[in-house]
């Protein structure tokens, strides 16, 4: 097990008009959840689920109210960041007047430690090699690419960081429908071949079924159902995730 959650609640606070009074949603209403090593965990659930929220405390851009996340952590990895995120949207998580030869050479140096300037341009191409991108991409700008490959430079990205866990937060629901095979595909290969753990977020079930081993349900803050891909997927436990099933249009990718 890389990765328990026990308990996580997040509470969002709000005051009133002119300050009269305070008001409180829960978004997240005790979440408990478990991620093995080497797994891709699948987290499925509407819009409002609770999901972007549980992926950010994860990713640690946002405080839990309470609640614990246990990380087991060799202690030479314990210092780093062990989570990072793939956004949704690749189009807006790139900066458009970086190139991608400066945007992986400060990721790869915060991975490493040391400084851009002694990140070498063969470890650039390495890491896009690792996503399906050509050496010759080193010198253009997001603005050149494809939603697909933007979204591909954005894994890079993550990967140059070295984190123990990629958290994939609806990384092809901006995809065209014909791109989003790719996507999956490519990180059920990064999964394979560097062992690398993955939570990959979306709201159709359908595809979590093809990345994931393991499936986690949520609704309105709160856990539906968690058990791996078979069992869920042929005889879910909760009539939340047969209404996910039985709402989902088929995907001719897929």
């Amino acid at each position: 097990m890389i990765l328990e959650g026990r308990n996580i609640i997040k509470d969002y606070v709000s005051e009133g008009f002119l300050g009269t009074g305070k008001t409180a949603f829960r978004a997240l209403n005790g979440i408990d959840f478990k991620v093995k090593n080497n797994d891709i965990l699948g987290i499925v659930g509407e819009s409002g689920s609770g999901k972007t929220t549980l992926a950010k405390i994860i990713c640690g851009l946002e405080e839990k109210t309470s609640g614990e996340l246990v990380w087991d952590l060799p202690d030479s990895e314990s210092k780093q960041k062990p989570a990072q995120m793939v956004f949704q949207n690749p189009y807006n998580s790139l900066n458009p007047k970086l190139t991608v030869a400066y945007m992986l050479r400060e990721a790869i140096s915060a991975g490493q430690d040391t400084g851009p300037g002694k990140v070498s341009d063969r470890q650039v191409v390495e890491l896009l090699a690792k996503v399906g991108m050509e050496d010759t991409d080193i010198s253009n700008y997001p603005h050149q690419f494809s939603g697909g490959q933007r979204q591909r430079l954005g894994i890079a990205r993550a990967l140059a960081l070295k984190p123990q866990v990629l958290v994939c937060d609806e990384p092809v629901s901006a995809l065209d429908i014909s791109i989003q095979a790719q996507i999956v595909n490519l990180l059920i290969r990064i999964n394979r071949e560097y062992g690398l753990t993955i939570i990959f977020i979306a709201h159709d079930i359908e595809v979590i079924g093809v990345i994931s081993k393991n499936i986690l349900v949520m609704k309105s803050g709160e856990v539906m159902e968690y058990a791996d891909k078979e069992k869920l997927l042929d005889s879910p436990g909760n009539r939340y995730t047969k209404t996910l099933l039985e709402a989902v249009p088929r995907n001719p990718w897929f």
